[in-house]
């Protein structure tokens, strides 16, 4: 079975490549695999040896890799929670602080952040904190502090994130205010 007709360039090439590494893989692997070079200067390889003297060539052994444990292989997947609650069940993802409604006074714009699981989090994994839809930081920390979230309302979420972007895990929106002491809004203590 040759093969010469159809190897032009470096793709087809990659693809013989390949084919090569997986027939060696086979039973046929006992076959021998001859590398020639065709008057045009094309690379050719065949299992017909091409000319007497030809030698086989010597491919090398692959490489083997162990599997790296990631965590629950359904949340890898991207299974998730789509009932809408604010709270993600596989992880237990629930912002602590700030509460609900909390009114926050003079912090100097800086939010102090305070999420909880139920579990540990996958390796490589991370926490998004999120106002107003807006990502402010990213962390494995599940306490954290936020600056320049000025005066007003705002929505605080928290998403657990794989390193390629996919929510595993999400908590939020929790609205909260930011206040500071002026003379239009006194110390109200």
């Amino acid at each position: 079975m040759a093969i010469s007709n159809w190897i032009k360039g470096p793709l087809e090439m990659l693809v013989l490549t390949a084919v090569v590494a997986m027939l060696s893989l086979s039973p046929l692997s006992a076959q021998d695999i001859y590398k020639t070079v065709d008057e045009n200067g094309n690379t050719v390889y065949t299992d017909q040896k091409p000319s007497d003297d030809a030698v086989p060539v010597k491919l090398r052994e692959l490489t083997v890799v162990d599997p790296v444990e990631l965590g629950d292989e359904q949340v890898i997947a991207g299974a998730d929670d789509d009932d809408g609650d604010s709270q993600a069940t596989d992880f237990g993802l629930q912002i602590v602080s700030p509460e609900p409604e909390e009114t926050i006074w003079n912090t100097a714009y800086v939010l102090s952040v305070q999420v909880a699981t139920d579990r540990d989090l996958p390796s490589g994994t991370r926490l998004a904190y999120m106002i107003d839809g807006e990502v402010y930081a990213t962390s494995r920390s599940t306490s954290i502090e936020l600056e320049e979230v000025y005066r007003g309302e705002h929505q605080l979420s928290v998403e657990l994130q794989t390193p390629d972007g996919r929510v595993l895990g999400q908590a939020g929106p929790v609205t909260f205010y930011m206040h500071q002491h002026s003379r239009q809004h006194p110390n109200p203590g």
